[in-house]
């Protein structure tokens, strides 16, 4: 009888952690439209890129003056040294890879590449530190290759080849890579920094380096000369497809943890593809769909299994 109360507080936490792990996934996926959408006018992929960082910068600061400043005394310099290399590859480099390849890759495609983030977190732990690989995720990780090729295969007929294309796919999967190592290097640096102040800062730092790039490479002027739509789009990835989300996703990682959660984001590919057939008119071929299936299924099994190892016997 009174566990019912517990009980009734941990299904909640967990309704709780499932409503906001799917909102903010949902929320991600709009991310790859929104840039699409920009690039039907004239813009280039820094300027696109300031003006969501521009937009989400106030927010994060005002949220890290607004967190407990206990704890910093703790902190080395490996860690800030730590946090610096995470913003950088997770959400500046990856950031701008991913918006220039969307210039030459249909938003669906650069979502389904990008989910594949989760098997090289894999491979990272297991070359560099020595993680064992079962040989169920050792199959799922071939096969979410497998269904990349399946994705690309539209191109690979002689009157398909596309150097724009391959250049595109190119930089998002080197963006997938980017953000793996960005979430190996999270998950030892959160528990130090707290959540919240760890995700503020890294999207400060980042912020600041996208800011930097376009002072470093474009004329000031510039920024002020583009068309309205685009200014909207990127007010809109700011709020909707990067701040909510990275909050969102995070607080449900507190109160489900990191697997459900990244089993429940593979809704994103599914929902960018939708979104990408209504409002851009992109339609995926049968290979494709087929490479669609391989890749959700592979990280799904890849995220069971990272979440059962973590549990434990």
């Amino acid at each position: 009888m009174h566990d019912t109360p517990q009980r009734e507080s941990m299904m909640k936490t967990q309704q709780t952690g499932i409503a906001l792990a799917v909102i903010g996934s949902l929320l991600f996926s709009t991310k790859a439209v929104f840039v699409k959408l920009a690039y039907l006018y004239p813009v280039d992929t820094v300027s696109l890129l300031t003006i969501r960082m521009l937009t989400a910068l106030p927010v994060y600061i005002f949220i890290l003056l607004m967190s407990k400043k206990a704890g910093f005394g703790t902190l080395q310099k490996r860690h800030w040294a730590g946090i610096v290399v995470s913003a950088f590859l997770g959400y500046y480099s990856a950031s701008f890879l991913d918006f220039w390849g969307l210039q030459f890759v249909d938003a669906s495609i650069e979502r389904l590449i990008l989910f594949t983030y989760p098997t090289f977190i894999v491979l990272i732990l297991r070359i560099f530190y020595r993680e064992l690989m079962t040989r169920k995720v050792l199959f799922a990780l071939l096969l979410s290759y497998v269904g990349l090729v399946w994705v690309f295969s539209p191109q690979f007929g002689s009157f398909s080849i596309s150097r724009e294309f391959w250049l595109g796919a190119g930089a998002i999967l080197l963006c997938a890579i980017c953000y793996a190592v960005y979430m190996v290097i999270s998950q030892r640096l959160i528990p130090r920094f707290g959540t919240s102040r760890y995700t503020s800062i890294v999207m400060i730092l980042a912020c600041t380096f996208v800011i930097f790039h376009y002072l470093g490479t474009m004329p000031v002027n510039h920024f002020f000369s583009l068309d309205l739509p685009v200014y909207g789009y990127g007010v809109a990835m700011g709020i909707l497809a990067t701040v909510l989300p990275s909050y969102l996703i995070n607080f449900a990682i507190q109160r489900i943890g990191a697997g459900k959660t990244a089993i429940i984001a593979s809704v994103g590919p599914i929902s960018t593809i939708t979104l990408a057939y209504l409002f851009l008119g992109e339609r995926l071929v049968w290979q494709q769909w087929i490479g669609a299936v391989f890749i959700v299924w592979s990280v799904t099994v890849i995220s069971l299994e990272r979440k059962k190892k973590r549990r434990g016997p």
